[in-house]
């Protein structure tokens, strides 16, 4: 009988630690998804302010989606 409940018990623990790690591929998928969409944001706004400059300072600056 005791060898049944460790065994139960051991499961138990087994399907636990399962759904820790899961959740855990799941949380990280979540922040690697943030992380290149806070770099896209990041990307264009930066991409925007070197145009603004480029416009401000140098008057042949032409831009690509000008022509």
């Amino acid at each position: 009988m005791k060898k049944i409940l460790k065994l139960l018990a051991v499961a138990v623990g087994i399907k636990f630690i399962l759904e820790l790690l899961d959740e855990n591929v799941d949380v990280k998928q979540q922040v690697m998804k943030l992380r290149n969409e806070l770099a896209k944001i990041e990307t264009k706004d930066l991409e925007d302010k070197i145009k603004d400059f480029f416009k401000k300072y140098d008057p042949k600056f032409k831009d690509q989606e000008d022509l």
